[in-house]
């Protein structure tokens, strides 16, 4: 019960509450709810670069739309691109027990595999499935940290086409220079950025 009071609900931008699943029957409020089973996976809402790439897909998820979620962890965003009209989201993270929790997560909120797809690979390193995963995406999201999203920059583009969006957080101030500069040097321009303590989310498209 202890570990359970440390997961109150995350309102987040103007439409969504990120709830712990057993809060969910109690919500009365008006917001779109995004539940979640809080697990060990990174992303339950509560983190300011999580909060910072959904306050921009709030403004950019289209209906219809298509997603890839890279680094997708709990599969927060990836469920939040579908209850915001996505058509479709795909989840890749390196680690084959997110694919699990991601999935379960998807099934909490009556998400299921004809809406969303979880794998597990490592799409820097690994060729073959940076191609299986190759397609049109209008939204392309990576909540990492720079370490990562500067050599993953290189192959985003792959993923783009001309009118898709790129959002990109779990950046440290301190690192915002560094990564702006790779995504630049990849062929994208940089459409917006914003700040939320020490944290930097960065808003990308096709330079062409």
């Amino acid at each position: 019960e202890s570990w359970k009071d440390n997961y109150p609900p995350q309102e987040i931008g103007e439409r969504i509450v990120v709830l712990p699943y057993w809060l969910a029957q109690e919500y009365e409020g008006e917001r779109l709810p995004v539940i979640l089973d809080p697990g060990l996976t990174f992303g339950t809402g509560a983190h300011p670069s999580t909060q910072m790439v959904m306050e921009a897909m709030e403004l950019l998820v289209q209906p219809g739309c298509k997603c890839l979620d890279l680094g997708s962890g709990s599969g927060i965003l990836s469920i939040t691109a579908i209850l915001l009209g996505a058509a479709h989201a795909t989840g890749v993270d390196i680690d084959p027990k997110a694919e699990d929790i991601a999935r379960e997560n998807a099934a909490i909120n009556q998400i299921f595999s004809d809406r969303f797809t979880a794998v597990t690979g490592d799409v820097i390193g690994d060729r073959a499935m940076m191609e299986s995963l190759k397609g049109h995406y209008d939204v392309v999201l990576a909540n990492i940290v720079a370490d990562v999203i500067i050599p993953l920059s290189r192959v985003v583009p792959e993923f783009l086409q001309e009118d898709s969006i790129f959002i990109c957080s779990g950046i440290l101030d301190t690192r915002f220079d560094e990564v702006s500069a790779a995504i630049e040097r990849a062929g994208m321009r940089i459409v917006s950025s914003d700040r939320q303590e020490d944290w930097r989310r960065i808003t990308a498209m096709r330079a062409e």
